[in-house]
């Protein structure tokens, strides 16, 4: 094995078929060096992206927390399906528990804790899939959730999206600018080719998240939550209002200096994400800690 070799990402096909037909999965291991150094990744991250993030970005962040936080991360390529805005919540939700039942009942990763991990829009179905399948994750990770202080009309919503994009494509790299223009340009199309839909889609998410992540504490899993400070499209006082309005809710709630776009593509944001994840993960006890303890 060569030295290039020795740093390179390694690959696991998972996918499968599901209910609404072929489901994409792919596993990132860490590389042969960062096993020999740190030992084998015991923790397993699906990663829900958001509905406006591309294959190419999804791929992108799961790389990345691997490499972070020496975690086996999954990018979930849906079925290719026409959905109306409204369909899209059931369908990803749907697919994502799927995904977790799958590895944890079919694959050779069954015995890693699995923390699954939502971003932007995809932290909704991330909710509504922990939900389905609490029994087999150690801990649910949301960064950047769609939580809003009041309800935004689609042009709102847009122009904040193509306004993070054009400040994120100031300080990113080449590949990174690419990445960015993409997924706002699917965030515009999704948001002028169905306005009506998504403004009611938006509300509805919002409503949702204060109700949905109190069921998901109430099964006593841990939740972790990543906010950035400048991120404008998804803002940290509607994401803190959310929590505070839980009480005494035990939220692992962490503050990054990130905009909207860069969570997964900045050291200083992604280290954080890192490091939330693996608690998450660590804080649930293996199978084998379960034998030795009984």
């Amino acid at each position: 094995m060569t030295r290039a070799d020795a740093d390179v990402l390694r690959y696991d096909d998972l996918s499968f078929y599901g209910v609404h037909g072929r489901v994409g999965l792919t596993l990132y291991m860490p590389s042969a060096r960062m096993v020999a150094i740190h030992g084998a990744p015991d923790i397993v991250a699906p990663y829900s992206a958001g509905w406006g993030e591309g294959l190419t970005s999804a791929r992108a962040a799961c790389e990345a927390l691997t490499r972070a936080a020496h975690v086996m991360a999954v990018v979930v390529e849906y079925p290719r399906r026409r959905l109306g805005v409204a369909d899209i919540l059931p369908f990803r939700t749907t697919v994502l528990t799927e995904v977790v039942r799958h590895i944890m009942t079919r694959t050779i990763y069954d015995t890693s804790a699995m923390v699954l991990t939502g971003y932007s829009r995809g932290t909704a179905p991330a909710r509504r899939a922990t939900l389905a399948c609490s029994d087999l994750l150690a801990g649910l990770c949301l960064v950047a959730p769609t939580w809003f202080e009041r309800e935004l009309a689609p042009h709102e919503l847009a122009a904040r999206g193509l306004a993070e994009s054009a400040r994120g494509m100031t300080r990113g790299s080449w590949y990174d600018r690419l990445g960015l223009f993409a997924a706002n340009a699917r965030l515009a199309q999704e948001m002028m080719a169905h306005p009506f839909d998504l403004r009611n889609d938006v509300a509805a998410i919002s409503q949702e998240g204060v109700e949905d992540l109190a069921d998901v504490l109430s099964t006593g899993l841990p939740v972790g939550v990543v906010a950035g400070r400048q991120d404008e499209l998804c803002p940290i006082a509607g994401i803190r209002a959310v929590i505070d309005g839980l009480g005494d809710h035990g939220v692992d709630f962490r503050e990054v200096d990130s905009d909207h776009f860069n969570y997964f593509l900045h050291p200083k944001p992604l280290a954080v994400v890192a490091d939330l994840i693996t608690g998450l993960g660590m804080s649930h006890p293996s199978d084998g800690d379960e034998a030795l303890a009984q």
